[in-house]
This record gives C-alpha cells, sequence and structure tokens, in this order.
C-alpha cells in the first residue's frame, strides 16, 4: 500500500468521521430543550478540549525528546489531533446556530 494512499485513507477517515458527529449534533440540537444542549455542549467541549490537549502534550514531548514513538503512535496522536479541531469547530458551528436563533427568538418577542 503506498503512502499518499493511506493519507487519503486517514484523510477520508477524517471527513466520514466529522460528518457523522456533525450529524449527531445537529439531531440533538434539533431535539433537546435549549438548557440540555447547552449542557450537553459544554460537557462535549470539556471531553474534546481534554483528549486534545493529551495528544497535544505527548507530540510535544515525543518531539521533543530523543526517544521514538512505538510505531503508528505519531500518526495516531495527530489523527487525533485532527478529530478534536474538528470536534470544536462543530461545536462553535452549533453554538453559532442556537445563539442566533435564540437572537432572533428573543427580537421576534419584543417586536409582539
Amino acid at each position: 500500500m503506498s503512502h499518499s494512499y493511506n493519507l487519503f485513507e486517514r484523510l477520508g477517515q477524517l471527513a466520514r468521521e466529522y460528518d457523522r458527529k456533525f450529524n449527531e449534533l445537529e439531531r440533538l440540537a434539533e431535539e433537546a430543550q435549549p438548557q440540555e444542549m447547552l449542557a450537553q455542549l459544554s460537557l462535549l467541549s470539556e471531553r474534546t478540549t481534554g483528549r486534545f490537549r493529551e495528544n497535544q502534550q505527548e507530540l510535544i514531548a515525543t518531539l521533543d525528546s530523543s526517544e521514538s514513538l512505538e510505531p503508528g503512535r505519531l500518526l495516531e496522536a495527530v489523527m487525533a489531533l485532527g478529530s478534536c479541531f474538528d470536534e470544536m469547530r462543530i461545536l462553535f458551528q452549533i453554538l453559532h446556530r442556537l445563539a442566533l436563533t435564540s437572537s432572533s427568538g428573543s427580537r421576534a418577542c419584543q417586536d409582539a
């Protein structure tokens, strides 16, 4: 298997994961009450940030030391960082949409 195929396969994996997570959060946002949704998003953001920092620290420590990671671990750390970045972007998009929705809802109440 060639290196470029592996790269495209990994990028494809991240793209499929992004779509799945985005669709799951979209459904949750449509079905949940606003306070419940905010609590869920807060928990997800804490978890994602923790995973990002953990993999970031491991990657930096490895690059800063003379030790080498076990085969594949460096790639796993980079993939995890990409996944966490995607999760943070999804969370931002959902929060932004919720803010716009609640803002337009409160304007409609004020106009009435």
